[in-house]
């Protein structure tokens, strides 16, 4: 008898054909690379300190920037013009500046010295809407009592939660588990506010609602002299480069190992002449769980060295440079993509590139005020190695100078006078990664 073929065999196979057509190009479709689409809308808030001057600019001409005190929302037309670098006095408890111009790359800055805070030098960029900001080092002591600045640019509540360490363990901030700003307030808690009697704290910032910046000034006339301002430093990481660090001072290494395991430090240095190498004494620097803790570093490390941190666990950290009259917090950098940084130039400003894992070569351009060329320079830097350059020797007069050093570690140092300060170098907003987009199994 012959075999009787399925009476719904070929409709069956046919509607799952018909089923695998319809799905599996959305299944199988690569996802493309990511783009990047031009930013046209950039905004920053600087918190005002008296002495402190708030400059404003960007990498390109922008269309127009709007430039407000908080609270009370009154215009600084000083900061209003979007084709120049601009500067303004201090004004309320901080501006806010919103730019507009497709690729600006719209940046601010604060610098100058801080009157009645200690008469350092500071220069700092100014901060953005942060998620997750640490501050280093921060002191509640007479003599050394840094102020957190909390600041909230937006329209509507925000809500932060604030964490503390010191070398003993963490400590209880009070009020830290949800501290509130009304919009446009701005919070400033003194060192003592958060710990008192701690000469070494940091201290995590973390947004639960709303949008806020942070920064923070130190300040002192005892273990630390001078003054400098900190802006949100990364979070926790196994790997840190740091560096523009002033010549001729001496340099502290201050590590937070906000973990529940001990962690343990490689510290290197990252010189022009030398290479990379282990600091003497430091091949293993302990730091025991949820604490900070402070050790010296050689005087093996030359101006426009770096500093870089292997570890078993996530730390994060600064490198404190006294001299004797001022004081200067190198952080953590961030790897620089693609793209322009910026860096203002301030009395003898100096420029250090680090290239940790290949060879490069940085190109540096210097403008005016105006935004005209005044000169450019490369400048290479081998794989293991710094490189410094001193912006005056690309060109005088300039008010800004914009880096590229893609896959490099870059910040500034600056000597005017007495005073000494620090910046890490990030790449200007020009550009953000767009979002892909997936219909009918196709990305786009």
């Amino acid at each position: 008898m012959p075999a009787l073929a399925p009476r719904f065999g070929f409709p069956v196979l046919a509607a799952v054909l018909v089923v695998l057509v319809a799905v599996l190009p959305g299944i199988s479709a690569p996802q493309p690379e990511p783009t990047r689409a031009d930013v046209d809308q950039t905004s920053y808030t600087c918190p005002s300190w008296e002495g402190l001057t708030v400059t404003a600019g960007q990498v390109a001409p922008g269309d127009e920037a709007q430039a407000v005190a908080l609270p009370d929302g009154a215009e600084v037309p000083e900061l209003a013009d979007a084709s120049i670098w601009r500067n303004a006095a201090p004004r309320g408890e901080a501006i806010s500046v919103t730019q507009t111009g497709e690729g600006s790359g719209a940046v601010g800055f604060l610098a100058g010295t801080a009157t009645g805070r200690g008469e350092g030098l500071a220069v700092a960029a100014c901060p953005r809407i942060v998620d997750d900001a640490w501050f280093n080092g921060l002191g509640a002591v007479e003599g050394h009592d840094a102020e957190l600045v909390l600041v909230n640019p937006g329209d509507d509540e925000a809500v932060v939660e604030l964490r503390a360490w010191s070398p003993v363990g963490e400590v209880e901030v009070p009020d830290g588990d949800a501290l509130t700003l009304a919009a446009g307030e701005t919070r400033r808690l003194a060192g003592s506010d958060l710990a008192a009697g701690e000469a070494l704290l940091t201290v995590r910032v973390a947004r639960q609602r709303g949008v806020v910046v942070a920064a923070a000034l130190e300040s002192g006339s005892g273990p630390v002299r001078g003054s400098d301002v900190q802006t949100a430093g990364p979070a926790p990481s196994r790997a840190t480069v740091m560096s523009g660090l002033p010549a001729g001072v001496e340099r502290r290494l201050i590590l937070t190992n906000p973990g529940n395991e001990t962690a343990n430090v490689e510290v290197s240095i990252v010189s022009a002449d030398s290479g990379t190498f282990v600091a003497e004494g430091l091949d293993d620097v302990t730091v025991e769980p949820g604490s900070v803790r402070e050790v010296g570093l050689p005087g093996e490390a030359p101006a426009g060295a770096a500093v870089q941190l292997r570890s078993s666990q996530p730390i994060t950290g600064i490198v404190r440079s006294q001299s004797p009259d001022d004081v200067a917090d190198s952080g953590g950098l961030a790897p620089l993509r693609s793209g322009p940084a910026v860096m203002p130039v301030v009395g003898d400003t100096q420029l250090t590139v680090v290239a940790p894992d290949a060879d490069l070569k940085a190109q540096i351009e210097v403008f005016d005020a105006q935004m005209e060329s005044l000169g450019t320079r490369e400048l290479p830097v081998s794989q293991g190695s710094s490189a410094s350059l001193a912006i005056g020797e690309v060109a005088e007069g300039g008010a800004y100078a914009v880096v590229q050093a893609e896959g490099g570690y870059a910040a500034a140092r600056y000597v005017n006078g007495p005073g000494i300060a620090s910046l890490p170098l990030t790449v200007a907003p020009v550009d953000a990664v767009a979002p892909a987009v997936s219909w009918g199994g196709r990305w786009h």
